[in-house]
């Protein structure tokens, strides 16, 4: 069994570890120790690999959970995972700059997210996340209670980003496949059993038990209230790193402040075990 230090990021979230393999090659004890690092911090950083290839990362993903297949990848004909690269150019604009939880509009979302930096720009592309247990836990007690037994709807939005990355035909069919998709507002975490925040600005239409004033009102707060700077992490990267995060429990916000300078990264996202 691997060991491994952990050196935390910040007091509310993140975390670096060190001192691994390459993180394909660990025991299924360590990977399991991996997963409580991230349950617990989050989001962490894991040092040392740079030998890490897309078939390694895809693999190692692979043990952690079960396959996930974005809805644009499905409704396009994909039925295996695979890693994506996400290329921000000059001929392909950033577009991870706004506040969001992953694919939030889905019915069953990833719970784990992946991304290991292949080509950084000279300067700028960090990437920020917020705690949304700190979100939660920041609130008034009262705001607490009123929130218990709501659900909000989630959609794709405009989607211009999906639409230059898929297609328009792809887009309509995914936002067809998923329109009206419910979560709660406040989730409760299937393995640290704390309550989190469930609801981001790119996604989160309204708040279903309230009329549109009050929904507008409320869920104008809270979206905003969740990203605030004590909720949050921001992560400048190096290549040779691998980052995992709970998809579920953190927010996230790529900066676009590189553009046009060119930025590659490669992810995986993966669903509950099997």
């Amino acid at each position: 069994m691997a060991s491994f230090e952990t050196r935390r990021c910040t007091s509310v979230l993140g975390a670096t570890l060190t001192g691994l393999p390459r993180i394909d090659t660990v025991d299924d004890d360590t990977l399991a120790d991996i997963v409580t690092a991230v349950h617990e911090h989050q989001v962490v950083f894991i040092r040392g690999q740079e030998d890490l290839t897309d078939p390694h990362h895809l693999e190692v993903m692979l043990r952690l959970g079960s396959p996930y297949i974005h809805p644009l990848a499905r409704v396009a004909g994909r039925t295996e995972a695979m890693v994506e690269h996400i290329v921000d150019d000059a001929d392909h604009p950033p577009f991870q700059d706004r506040w969001h939880t992953d694919v939030s509009w889905d019915l069953t979302p990833p719970t784990i997210g992946s991304l290991r930096p292949i080509e950084m720009p000279a300067h700028g592309g960090d990437t920020l996340w917020a705690s949304m247990y700190a979100a939660y836990d920041s609130l008034s007690p009262r705001l607490r209670d009123a929130l218990d037994g709501l659900t909000a709807h989630h959609d794709i939005g405009s989607g211009e980003a999906f639409k230059t990355k898929g297609g328009v035909d792809v887009f309509e069919m995914a936002k067809a496949l998923l329109p009206d998709t419910r979560h709660p507002v406040v989730g409760t975490h299937p393995t640290t059993g704390r309550r989190y925040l469930a609801v981001n600005k790119q996604f989160t239409r309204r708040i279903v038990e309230l009329e549109p004033p009050e929904s507008d009102a409320l869920l104008g707060f809270l979206v905003d209230h969740a990203v605030q700077p004590n909720h949050c992490l921001r992560h400048t990267w190096t290549v040779g790193e691998l980052c995992l995060w709970d998809e579920r429990s953190t927010q996230h916000f790529a900066t676009g402040d590189h553009f046009p300078a060119r930025r590659e990264m490669a992810r995986v996202a993966v669903g509950d075990p099997i």
